[in-house]
């Protein structure tokens, strides 16, 4: 019994394995499954061009029909057509791309990829410091603590942006998924500089909660030295930020002059300024008596002509990679009267 079922199956088969042989051999047309379409990007802004590209392993795609359209209108068709360039929609619209290949033989494969657009801004900010009322904006420096601010632009189908704090975030790090900072209403992302200050690309992708948009941003971060840069301290107008001195100085008729150290980038210890370690170097003799002050008088002798350099070091007591050197040079000049030359900054 057991034999004559083995047979009885065994028949069957063949006898299965012939029909299908006899329907290929008719050359009939058959639909099969196995078009895959990629595109360049999978977060376009609105208005970039996006490449797609179409490959099959069930058909020679190079050498069929390839027929590419969008809605009822066909924007492309050829042999061996693989790629298309397509201009991705307006935020917030939405745009279906249909492809259909068919070989020789009749063999046709198909399918459609949808492309949505929008944009993520992303703003670096440092704890590093700065004067007050400082406009700028100052690089990373090392041992920096760095916040990263997400200001994406995703919208619906009317157009209208979606609040950033009812969007998710994913953070990433050299392409490494930061978990624990990424998820719901997660705008923002703070990093802590570390002793090995290697240049890192950070990315973030923002989707809706029912993944209907995502869009992506990222931003290099480098690191750099602190500076120092010296202002011109007046006694009547205070601080003059809004112009730094040179690295030549003239003395002229005031006869004095304040020059007010600013480091910037530094991380501040609580007790401020005062709390990071100054060399002040006039004419490479160091001035201990300077060593917790931001800033120098300098005043030119009454009857002699000459000048002297101006050195200054800074030093974090607790970042060892924050430190910074800078300079100028002082000079004045005796008039035939007795009197100094007129002020001139340079």
């Amino acid at each position: 019994m057991y034999r004559q079922f083995l047979k009885i199956f065994s028949l069957t088969s063949i006898f299965i394995l012939a029909a299908s042989l006899s329907v290929q051999a008719q050359g009939l047309p058959m639909a099969v499954v196995g078009l895959d379409l990629t595109a360049s990007t999978n977060n376009p802004i609105p208005g970039q061009s996006v490449t797609i590209t179409a490959q099959s392993f069930s058909i020679d795609i190079n050498s069929a029909k390839v027929v590419w359209s969008i809605g009822s209108k066909i924007i492309g068709s050829g042999i061996g057509l693989t790629k298309m360039v397509v201009t991705a929609p307006a935020l917030g619209q939405k745009k279906t791309v249909d492809v259909v290949a068919a070989d020789s033989n009749g063999l046709s494969v198909s399918n459609s990829i949808t492309l949505g657009s929008g944009s993520v801004d992303l703003i670096v900010e440092n704890d590093g410091y700065v004067p007050p009322f400082f406009l700028g904006k100052t690089p990373v420096v090392y041992q920096n603590s760095i916040k990263i601010v997400a200001m994406p632009h995703l919208a619906d189908a009317s157009g209208q942006e979606y609040n950033p704090a009812n969007l998710v975030y994913k953070w990433s790090r050299n392409n490494s998924v930061l978990a624990d900072q990424s998820g719901y209403d997660r705008q923002s992302i703070t990093i802590q500089g570390g002793l090995v200050p290697r240049d890192f690309l950070m990315s973030v992708t923002v989707s809706t909660r029912d993944g209907s948009g995502q869009a992506q941003g990222i931003i290099p971060i480098s690191f750099s030295s602190p500076q120092i840069v010296f202002y011109r301290n007046d006694p009547l107008y205070g601080p003059m930020f809004n112009s730094a001195m040179g690295d030549k100085i003239i003395l002229g008729s005031q006869k004095e002059l304040s020059a007010l150290a600013v480091p910037y980038g530094f991380n501040l210890p609580n007790s401020g300024i005062g709390g990071l370690n100054l060399s002040w170097l006039i004419n490479n003799i160091l001035h201990n008596e300077l060593s917790q002050s931001g800033e120098v008088t300098l005043r030119a002798p009454a009857d002699t002509g000459g000048s002297s350099n101006i050195s200054l070091q800074i030093e974090s007591p607790l970042d060892i990679l924050q430190r910074a050197n800078a300079g100028f040079t002082v000079s004045w000049a005796k008039n035939s009267n007795g009197n100094t030359s007129a002020a001139s900054f340079q």
